[in-house]
């Protein structure tokens, strides 16, 4: 396959912007004069000050190797030279379309759900006050069989679409005319990368100062809970994954939902697994692994109260094991709570959820939000 030129040239770009953090620019460089601002947790995404510009750099799966974007702002419609290939807006943005309703609770925290004008999928949202103004009208849906829906967001010309870096090629989610931006909070192994997202969706909206008061306030909170494992706690086994026709999928223990068990205070049994993504296993591997479990979780979608027989993926032989028959398996239903969307600004309470079942005595009187035990 013949590499696009231009994501080649954004490797470039993004290399050459690491160079000069370290060794400081040239002269004559493109990047003379823009300093690097510290991430606390997030890997795939950067912001780069020069003055009162700003620049964002967003990455794909591959990190700083993915370049999926980069993105030159000014608060005033002038812009002084940038990096090769930047695309260049105009901050604070006002009308944003969203092509993924994760991202609708970063805007909302930010008190800027108004500024959405448009949706793909509407009708699934969940945060309120983008429920309601779906409800008023004030949000249109624009996802249609074959992607998106170009004639509307021609008619609605938001200044900027929120976008994903999966799924079909990019040149399928490109519209003419319109800046696309690809969020990758999802890849964030991190709870906390994930959550400090709103620190780029605050630049964007001219939140900056609330973006950054968000995220500290978020970041205390998770420590606080953390911090209430003793080091040296008893720490429980913890089997964790998703079922398909009897083949489960596992996190790596590079992964989000690996550093959440690590940070309630237990030992989750695939840590030692430290491939990017999951990994599917077989039936075997999981009665062999998940007889050694003291608890046992699953991520579903339900429209029901989940059952252990639910969480064990209906399989009698899993009901069997020691964390079944101890009644100590848990579930998170992405039919019950915005699993996927709000719980990316609260690790601190799904982390609570799951300090409370590892370690009920640590949080009692806590009521689960996310990760709930199942009887």
């Amino acid at each position: 396959m013949r590499e696009d030129p231009r994501r080649a040239s954004w490797i470039w770009t993004v290399g050459a912007l690491l160079l000069t953090a370290c060794a400081g620019p040239s002269p004559s460089s493109p990047f003379s004069g823009w300093t690097l601002r510290p991430a606390h947790n997030a890997l795939y995404f950067q912001e780069w000050t020069r003055g009162d510009e700003r620049l964002l750099i967003t990455f794909g799966a591959g990190g700083v190797a993915d370049t999926t974007g980069i993105f030159q702002l000014s608060t005033d419609g002038s812009f002084s030279a940038g990096p090769l290939r930047a695309l260049r807006l105009n901050v604070p943005l006002t009308r944003v379309a969203l092509q993924s309703t994760t991202h609708a609770s970063y805007l909302s925290a930010l008190g800027a759900g108004a500024s959405v004008v448009a949706c793909a999928h509407a009708d699934a949202l969940r945060d309120p006050a983008l429920v309601a103004l779906r409800d008023q009208g004030r949000i249109t849906e624009i996802a249609t069989g074959d992607g998106l829906d170009r004639e509307q967001l021609a008619v609605l010309r938001p200044e900027a679409l929120f976008s994903y870096p999966f799924g079909k090629a990019a040149s399928d989610r490109a519209v003419p005319g319109l800046v696309t931006m690809e969020v990758s909070e999802y890849l964030e192994p991190d709870p906390l990368g994930r959550a400090e997202w709103v620190k780029l969706f605050g630049t964007l909206l001219g939140k900056e100062r609330m973006a950054d008061s968000l995220f500290d306030a978020i970041a205390a909170r998770y420590d606080s809970v953390r911090g209430m494992v003793a080091p040296d706690a008893q720490r429980p086994a913890v089997f964790f994954g998703s079922s398909w026709k009897g083949t489960w999928s596992v996190p790596s223990g590079k992964s989000y939902m690996a550093k959440l068990i690590a940070d309630a205070g237990a030992h989750y049994l695939f840590a030692d697994r430290r491939s990017e993504g999951n990994s599917d296993i077989d039936l075997e591997t999981a009665l062999a692994v998940g007889a050694k479990a003291d608890y046992w979780g699953r991520i579903m979608a339900q429209d029901r109260s989940v059952t252990a027989m639910d969480v064990a993926g209906e399989d009698v032989r899993i009901m069997a094991l020691p964390a079944f028959t101890d009644h100590h398996c848990f579930s998170a239903n992405s039919a019950e709570s915005d699993l996927f969307g709000q719980a990316g600004l609260e690790p601190d309470v799904v982390l609570l959820d799951l300090l409370g079942i590892f370690h009920p005595e640590l949080a009692q009187g806590q009521t689960p939000v996310y990760f709930k035990p199942v009887q």
